[in-house]
């Protein structure tokens, strides 16, 4: 029988994510959202006047016209991101029907403040006969006091960064204003000490160059952890273990002032200017490719590698190598900007240089991340293929220029940058998963295995997913040195994807267990003018890897 859970709400207005959870909740075998306490604020009700001569009384006319000032620059951005296709339904909201729920309506005591909220032994009582599993918290206000404790699993509350280095808020605007890399977010069980409730959940999602668009994509992007959270809470073995806690040594943020204000809307210009210059001057990010002979793959001099020039009006990335049949073969992303849309190429690759083979895999989807792997003395390779929602496999039936569709090994999947490799008599799938549906491929790594790398039936891992993290969760590659396994990752940089690149061995790998131990980092520093690398690949005394720069689009290098 399914657990009932609540939200606590301000109103039956619900926002998007609110919204998406009460679905999700539906489709869940665990637990349902069927009740709703609606906070009514009669009492509480003052002058509006009242309350805006009290906030100056209290924080000062500064703080009421910084606050006043930067709720006009997120109503100025709101409108801008509204008329972006991929985000364009952030803001929306949605009404309730109290007939589908159990609904209550409750009179908190809200402090002079107008922060802390607190509920009468009456109100108590009468959320304690819904006979609820948990709370949501939907609504604004700091909960205190019974409310805490009126269910058995408490009160669950989102907290949108990450609490060892950003307590207070805005959320999510302080990590653009410092140009902070990654965003976090948190899930955790409500205590009556302030921010010293219990993590259940940490992630971090990359973080975008303006407000209101890195609020909105951390939204969507952590919205299904909560649903994920409910899920093991309601279910018969839970599995979630409170976080550790370590002190906090940051100040507390509030609402940034009018010069922080002002800082923060000359930087955002900047960054907006630099994107209209670009295109103005018809630059991009333009990635390309090259490779190094040497006997080991950590011991290499980086900037000694030889270039393979982008073709006109295309660029090359992805690098994966291989030695068949006494020779080296390196496979590629061909992106063509014409069509917009990435093809599979090849190169053979010599000591004195390199030959072009051509296109070897073309798709009507875009193709990146040629992946190559060996099964019972086959060759396979495992592109990636997100636009297709799949994870798919083709098979090299004439080596290296010609390749077929073998098969599909997850459907129905948001995937990045998958690696294959057999470990311990098992193989493992890892990939970079969205669950959000904004195409986020870059901040979750989730592992899978089986007894085939040809099966359409893999086992998720117990800890899906294993890094939540755009520092080091994407995938760059995969090397196999002395019985060790070598994840390459990716780092994401502020609105920069692909900003640097890191090598971390599998230290332990499990059903129930995924380690990694970071080993080295490689940065853009070793070619002059390039802004990034994302790629590194060994086998057989060749190294190759990619990298990134600004120039134009239809330059033949």
């Amino acid at each position: 029988m399914k657990k009932r859970v609540g939200i606590i709400l301000d109103s039956t207005s619900i926002s998007k994510q609110l919204a998406d959870l009460i679905s999700l909740s539906k489709k869940s075998e665990n637990y349902e959202i069927t009740a709703l306490v609606i906070n009514n604020f009669e009492r509480n009700k003052r002058n509006i006047g009242l309350q805006i001569a009290y906030y100056i009384k209290r924080r000062g006319l500064q703080k009421f016209l910084s606050n006043a000032i930067f709720r006009v620059v997120c109503k100025m951005e709101s409108i801008v991101l509204k008329r972006m296709s991929k985000f364009n339904k952030f803001y929306n909201t949605s009404q309730l029907n109290k007939e589908d729920f159990v609904s209550i309506i409750v009179s908190p005591q809200i402090s002079k403040s107008g922060l802390v909220y607190r509920y009468d032994q009456e109100d108590i009582k009468r959320i304690k006969e819904l006979n609820l599993e948990l709370l949501i918290r939907g609504g604004s206000g700091i909960l205190r006091g019974d409310i805490l404790d009126v269910c058995p699993n408490g009160v669950i509350s989102f907290h949108h960064a990450d609490n060892d280095i950003n307590r207070g808020g805005p959320p999510g605007f302080w990590e653009v204003y410092d140009r902070s890399p990654r965003t976090g977010f948190i899930i955790q069980r409500l205590k009556d000490e302030l921010d010293g409730g219990d993590v259940l959940y940490k992630g971090f999602v990359s973080t975008w160059w303006f407000y209101s668009l890195n609020l909105a994509y951390l939204y969507e992007v952590a919205n299904p952890f909560l649903h994920h959270v409910l899920e093991d809470i309601t279910s018969e073995n839970p599995k979630l273990k409170v976080l550790k806690k370590s002190p906090y040594s940051h100040p507390l943020y509030t609402t940034p002032n009018v010069l922080q204000t002002l800082i923060y809307l000359l930087k955002t210009s900047h960054i907006l200017g630099s994107k209209i210059f670009r295109k103005l001057l018809g630059k991009s990010f333009r990635w390309g490719v090259a490779f190094q002979f040497s006997k080991k793959w950590n011991d290499a001099t980086i900037w000694r590698s030889q270039k393979i020039p982008n073709p006109k009006n295309r660029f090359l990335a992805d690098p994966f190598v291989i030695k068949q049949n006494g020779s080296h073969f390196c496979f590629v992303e061909d992106f063509d900007y014409n069509s917009n849309k990435g093809s599979i190429s090849a190169y053979k690759i010599t000591p004195s240089g390199y030959e072009a083979i051509g296109v070897v895999l073309e798709e009507e989807f875009h193709l990146s991340f040629p992946f190559i792997f060996k099964y019972e003395n086959e060759i396979f390779m495992c592109p990636e293929t997100h636009e297709k929602k799949e994870i798919r496999v083709y098979k090299c039936v004439d080596f290296p220029s010609k390749w077929e569709f073998h098969k599909t090994l997850m459907k129905n999947v948001s995937a990045g940058d998958t690696i294959i490799f057999k470990q311990k008599n098992k193989w493992w799938l890892l990939a970079n998963i969205d669950q959000s549906g904004v195409a986020d491929n870059s901040c979750q790594l989730h592992v899978f295995s089986s007894d085939n790398p040809l099966s359409d039936e893999w086992d998720a891992h117990e800890n899906n997913p294993v890094i939540f993290d755009p520092l080091v969760a994407r995938n760059g590659g995969l090397i196999i040195s002395d019985n060790e396994i070598y994840r390459v990752f990716q780092r994401q940089g502020f609105d920069m994807y692909g900003e640097a690149s890191g090598i971390a061995k599998i230290a332990r790998l499990s059903s129930k267990e995924y380690v990694e131990e970071v080993c080295f980092s490689i940065e853009p520093l070793f070619f002059e003018g390039i802004k990034g690398t994302h790629t590194y690949n060994f086998d057989s005394d060749l190294i190759v890897f990619d990298y990134v720069e600004f120039c134009k689009k239809n330059t033949g290098t």
